[in-house]
């Protein structure tokens, strides 16, 4: 079995296959790694017609901790306020929500999608 990849490399690894699979599910992608003075954001998409902020998390096998778990409210606050920013530049008159991609690595490659994971106030 190989080792783990570092982990920038395994969240660049999971970010590709999250939006590979979000594509294949009629997301269309319209930014990837959105930087902003609040955060960041993985992915920014469209999806039946909500503008989608998609949050990618990754671990290396079934038996690590699931890293929703890591997902904390002050990482939540940064990517709402990263989304808030992001829609103040735009002209955006859609819904939004906020999506986690959960990409697990390894011999049995696994791709999970929770929309509407977490609220704006």
């Amino acid at each position: 079995m190989d080792p783990p990849l570092p982990t920038r490399a395994r969240g660049a690894r999971a970010e590709l296959i999250a939006e590979q699979r979000l594509i294949e599910l009629g997301y269309q992608i319209i930014i990837r790694n959105y930087f902003c003075r609040y955060g960041e954001i993985d992915l920014i998409a469209m999806h039946s017609g909500e503008l989608v902020f998609v949050e990618v998390r990754s671990r290396h096998s079934e038996e690590a901790i699931n890293p929703l778990f890591t997902l904390d409210q002050r990482k939540i606050k940064r990517v709402i306020k990263a989304a808030k920013f992001y829609i103040l530049s735009k002209p955006i008159d859609s819904p939004m929500r906020f999506d986690v991609v959960i990409v697990t690595l390894g011999p049995n490659l696994d791709v999970e999608i929770i929309q509407n994971a977490f609220d704006a106030p």
